[in-house]
């Protein structure tokens, strides 16, 4: 049967060998750090590197925007009014001499 080690056994071990680390002082002192502490510690790291590799290269392209204009939007409501005014008077050409002829406006 191998040699088997208690994981407390393991962990004085190694903590022996790391005697005078800083690291491993800090976390024996204030418990382990959590994860998402070393996460956030390489994210601002990586973001730094790209900002400063982003300040010595100099900018030398364009800046690219749309390829076109924006489209305009009067064609729709132009269309609109003007199928409601061609409308109306359509209404008021059939309609219009009859209301007139039983109110007696124009006789």
């Amino acid at each position: 049967m191998p040699w088997e080690e208690t994981y407390q056994a393991r962990r004085e071990r190694l903590l022996r060998q790391m005697d005078g680390n800083p690291r491993v002082a800090y976390m024996l002192q204030h418990g382990p750090v959590p994860h998402w502490v070393k996460v956030a510690r390489k994210q601002r790291e990586q973001n730094a590197r790209e900002a400063a590799a982003a300040r010595r290269k100099p900018n030398t392209e364009l800046p690219r925007g749309r390829h076109r204009a924006p489209r305009s939007w009067w064609g729709w409501p132009a269309t609109a009014m003007g199928a409601s005014l061609l409308y109306g008077l359509h209404v008021l050409d059939t309609v219009g001499p009859a209301l007139a002829h039983n109110i007696g406006i124009l006789t």
